[in-house]
């Protein structure tokens, strides 16, 4: 049986097939990650990286390489020396250091202060192979590194791969391989349930092309303004699919409701009451997004901005698009398809009912349970915690953390009395203030300007030379002008590298690098400037941690002001307000409670439930404003609600929920915890906009 159409459909249809054949033509879906995608170039947060990249040529983008066997044997450092000629002959590696590459031999690795912090593992068993790279992007050299470890490694001689080039590539391949298939999948999910639900093959057409045209258009869009796909912007096809979705679900319900022989009259009328409060939700959801522009981290504004595109972009096809398709549906027919054929009867509705109750109490015992959850919420997790604990790079990674840390960082500093670092006096001070920070637990391997002084100061005769003398030939090129990242010119500025250790953090890496600065200052020195990935990570958690309280503060407020405009009721509003406030609640809480690590990549998943929930709440005023004029009585008016509504809002909880559900079964962790908390949100929020905003209505409205 064939589908009827017409000329408005048949354009869309041809617009889509257009739309989508330019998508994969000339946009790039590949998602970026690099060391670089924290912050842009111009963000204040980039500002301190800046001045010490301007200050000391750096040497922090590096690839941590773990050989693991017996390092005191001749075969093994045999292996050592061809496994580093190997990663010579990569294009993108500028330099190399290993037992090979750097001491003469193991015993004189042990002895040296620069080689044995450096190269050999704190429990001996491993050597460490450091590979300085260019500034090409991972995925350009990365796999070549693979093949060579791949290579190299035997049960004897185990290879592992650390440093954050790699990990950032790790996790561009996760994204990638999840935007292709699991957003595919979830694409057809929804397809599927939307079949099931409004039982019509025209329905479902016009739903799957409008929320199509959709993601194209959006990523079309951003693709134009230079926003490519980044670790939030991975997933905003289904972002917007949903939000187009969310429209649909409602302005289908109330078609469904319209009793006109006429079908492009019954669609006019159902446009006509459903648009206002539709509008109002779109403005909702804009100004949540519009708000992440406030935010300096790179990944929300980017996210900020396509998820506005994308909003406008969704109200403009549900309402111009799929209108078309619904006058398709026969006249005869119109009531028919949908929820009412679905098992979603008279009967279910009572039987739904009969428990309102138990919901309500159930959503008020989540949101007592889930206040000391608040304090728990892991906003800077470990980057392990982005691989599966059972996974093998998980373990590899595990290894050259807890054996001289995995995230660099860095510390500039200066000596608090203006003297310059060129002294016995400075170098002491400084020799005190490197074994200060080894002994912090967070802290690994420390290379620094007292580390490189000691390491020279072991040449013969170098003992008739002064400090300065011996910079000026560490500044040379035979020595690699080694002394040039660790010290300035004028001798006033040093810097320590860092390799900070990712396991067994109990504070948050900010907190831990305060407290690295009160150990330099201790010591007499001023920590002029901080920076590194390590530092970054941080800067990007702290950024995500306040813009769940501000950023979810600000929406409450937002969201106060359009209840009000939209209910005309200060207690209505007050009833919205709390409704989403315990959305909120229940999801931040309960990933508390549970420690879910709640990272940048998980952390839209509330403000896509809040979205869903407030939409649902919005249409149920409008609606409950409707009846309350007809029938003078609160009770019967929120009754008449939530029968007219219950079915759109459950059915749209059903279909998102089906869709975020498919990124649960991902094999990245981030994105499985993603899926869920928006299936767990959706859920709340379905059940909240049913029961709990009602209730809390009946509780300050005066029963006629």
């Amino acid at each position: 049986m064939r589908l009827p159409v017409s000329k408005e459909t048949l354009s869309f249809l041809t617009l889509t097939a257009l739309a989508l054949l330019v998508l994969f033509r000339f946009v790039n879906l590949e998602p970026q990650v690099d060391d670089k995608f924290f912050f842009s170039s111009d963000d204040p947060q980039f500002q301190s990286e800046k001045m010490i990249s301007r200050l000391f040529p750096r040497t922090d983008s590096q690839i941590i390489i773990s050989a693991k066997g017996d390092i005191f044997s001749t075969g093994y450092l045999h292996r050592v020396e061809q496994l580093s000629q190997a990663l010579l002959t990569i294009p993108q590696v500028t330099s190399l250091k290993s037992l090979a590459y750097g001491p003469n031999g193991v015993q004189e690795a042990l002895k040296s202060p620069l080689w044995r912090r450096l190269l050999i593992s704190e429990d001996q068993r491993s050597s460490n192979l450091i590979v300085m790279v260019d500034e090409t992007s991972p995925k350009d050299y990365i796999p070549l590194v693979e093949e060579i470890a791949r290579t190299f490694s035997t049960e004897d001689f185990q290879v592992q791969i650390s440093g954050f080039p790699y990990i950032a590539e790790l996790i561009r391949r996760y994204l990638l391989h999840d935007l292709r298939m699991f957003t595919l999948i979830a694409l057809v999910s929804f397809g599927i349930v939307i079949s099931l639900i409004f039982r019509s093959r025209i329905i479902l057409t016009g739903t799957i092309i409008s929320a199509l045209m959709t993601c194209v258009l959006t990523l079309v869009l951003t693709d134009l303004l230079q926003i490519r796909i980044g670790i939030l912007t991975a997933n905003l096809a289904t972002i917007v699919f949903v939000l187009t979705i969310s429209h649909i679900v409602f302005l289908t319900n109330n078609w469904q409701h319209i009793e006109d022989s006429d079908p492009k009259s019954a669609v006019n009328k159902a446009v006509r009451w459903t648009f206002h409060a539709s509008f109002w939700c779109m403005v909702t959801t804009l100004l949540g997004f519009l708000s992440l522009l406030l935010v300096p981290a790179k990944p929300l504004r980017e996210l900020g901005i396509s998820g506005a595109l994308g909003t406008l972009v969704a109200i403009m096809s549900a309402y111009g698009v799929y209108p078309s398709f619904l006058r398709l549906v026969s006249t005869q027919n119109h009531q028919k398809p949908g929820l009412q054929r679905s098992g979603f009867g008279p009967s279910s509705f009572a039987l739904f009912n009969r428990y309102e109750k138990i919901f309500v109490f159930l959503l008020i015992g989540l949101c007592v349970i889930s206040v000391p959850g608040l304090r728990k919420i892991k906003t800077d997790p470990s980057l392990l915690s982005y691989f599966s604990p059972k996974s093998e790079i998980h373990q590899g990674l595990l290894y050259i953390d807890r054996n001289g840390g995995s995230s660099p960082a860095i510390i500039v500093l200066r000596a608090s009395n203006g003297e310059k670092l060129n002294s016995s006096r400075a170098y002491q001070q400084l020799w005190d203030l490197q074994t200060d920070l080894e002994r912090h637990p967070a802290v690994g391997t420390i290379v620094s300007l007292p580390v490189i002084m000691a390491e020279a100061k072991r040449a013969p005769f170098a003992f008739f030379l002064s400090w300065e003398w011996l910079l000026n030939i560490l500044e040379q090129p035979n020595f690699g002008r080694i002394a040039n990242s660790f010290v300035t010119q004028d001798r006033q500025y040093g810097l320590f590298l860092l390799r900070m250790k990712e396991t067994g953090r109990k504070t948050s890496r900010l907190d831990v690098v305060e407290e690295l600065k009160d150990i330099v200052s201790l010591h007499g020195f001023v920590p002029e400037l901080s920076g590194g990935v390590y530092i970054l990570q941080g800067r990007l958690a702290q950024l995500v941690a306040s813009s769940l309280v501000y950023g979810l503060g600000n929406l409450l407020l937002i969201f106060t002001v359009i209840g009000l405009i939209i209910s005309r009721s200060i207690k209505l509003t007050l009833a919205i307000t709390a409704s989403v406030g315990a959305i909120a609640l229940s999801i931040l809480g309960t990933m508390g409670n549970l420690k879910i690590p709640f990272d940048v990549i998980a952390a839209p998943a509330a403000n896509i439930a809040i979205g869903m929930g407030i939409d649902s709440m919005i249409h149920s005023v409008m609606n409950f404003r409707r009846f309350r004029k007809e029938s003078q009585n609160n009770t019967a008016a929120w009754l008449k609600t939530r029968q007219h509504l219950w079915k759109a809002i459950l059915g749209s909880m059903l279909i998102i929920a089906m869709g975020f559900g498919i990124f649960c079964f991902s094999t990245f962790p981030p994105t499985q915890r993603f899926g869920a908390a928006v299936v767990y949100g959706t859920v709340i929020a379905a059940l909240t906009a049913i029961f709990f905003m009602p209730f809390l209505t009946n509780l300050g409205l005066r029963k006629k």
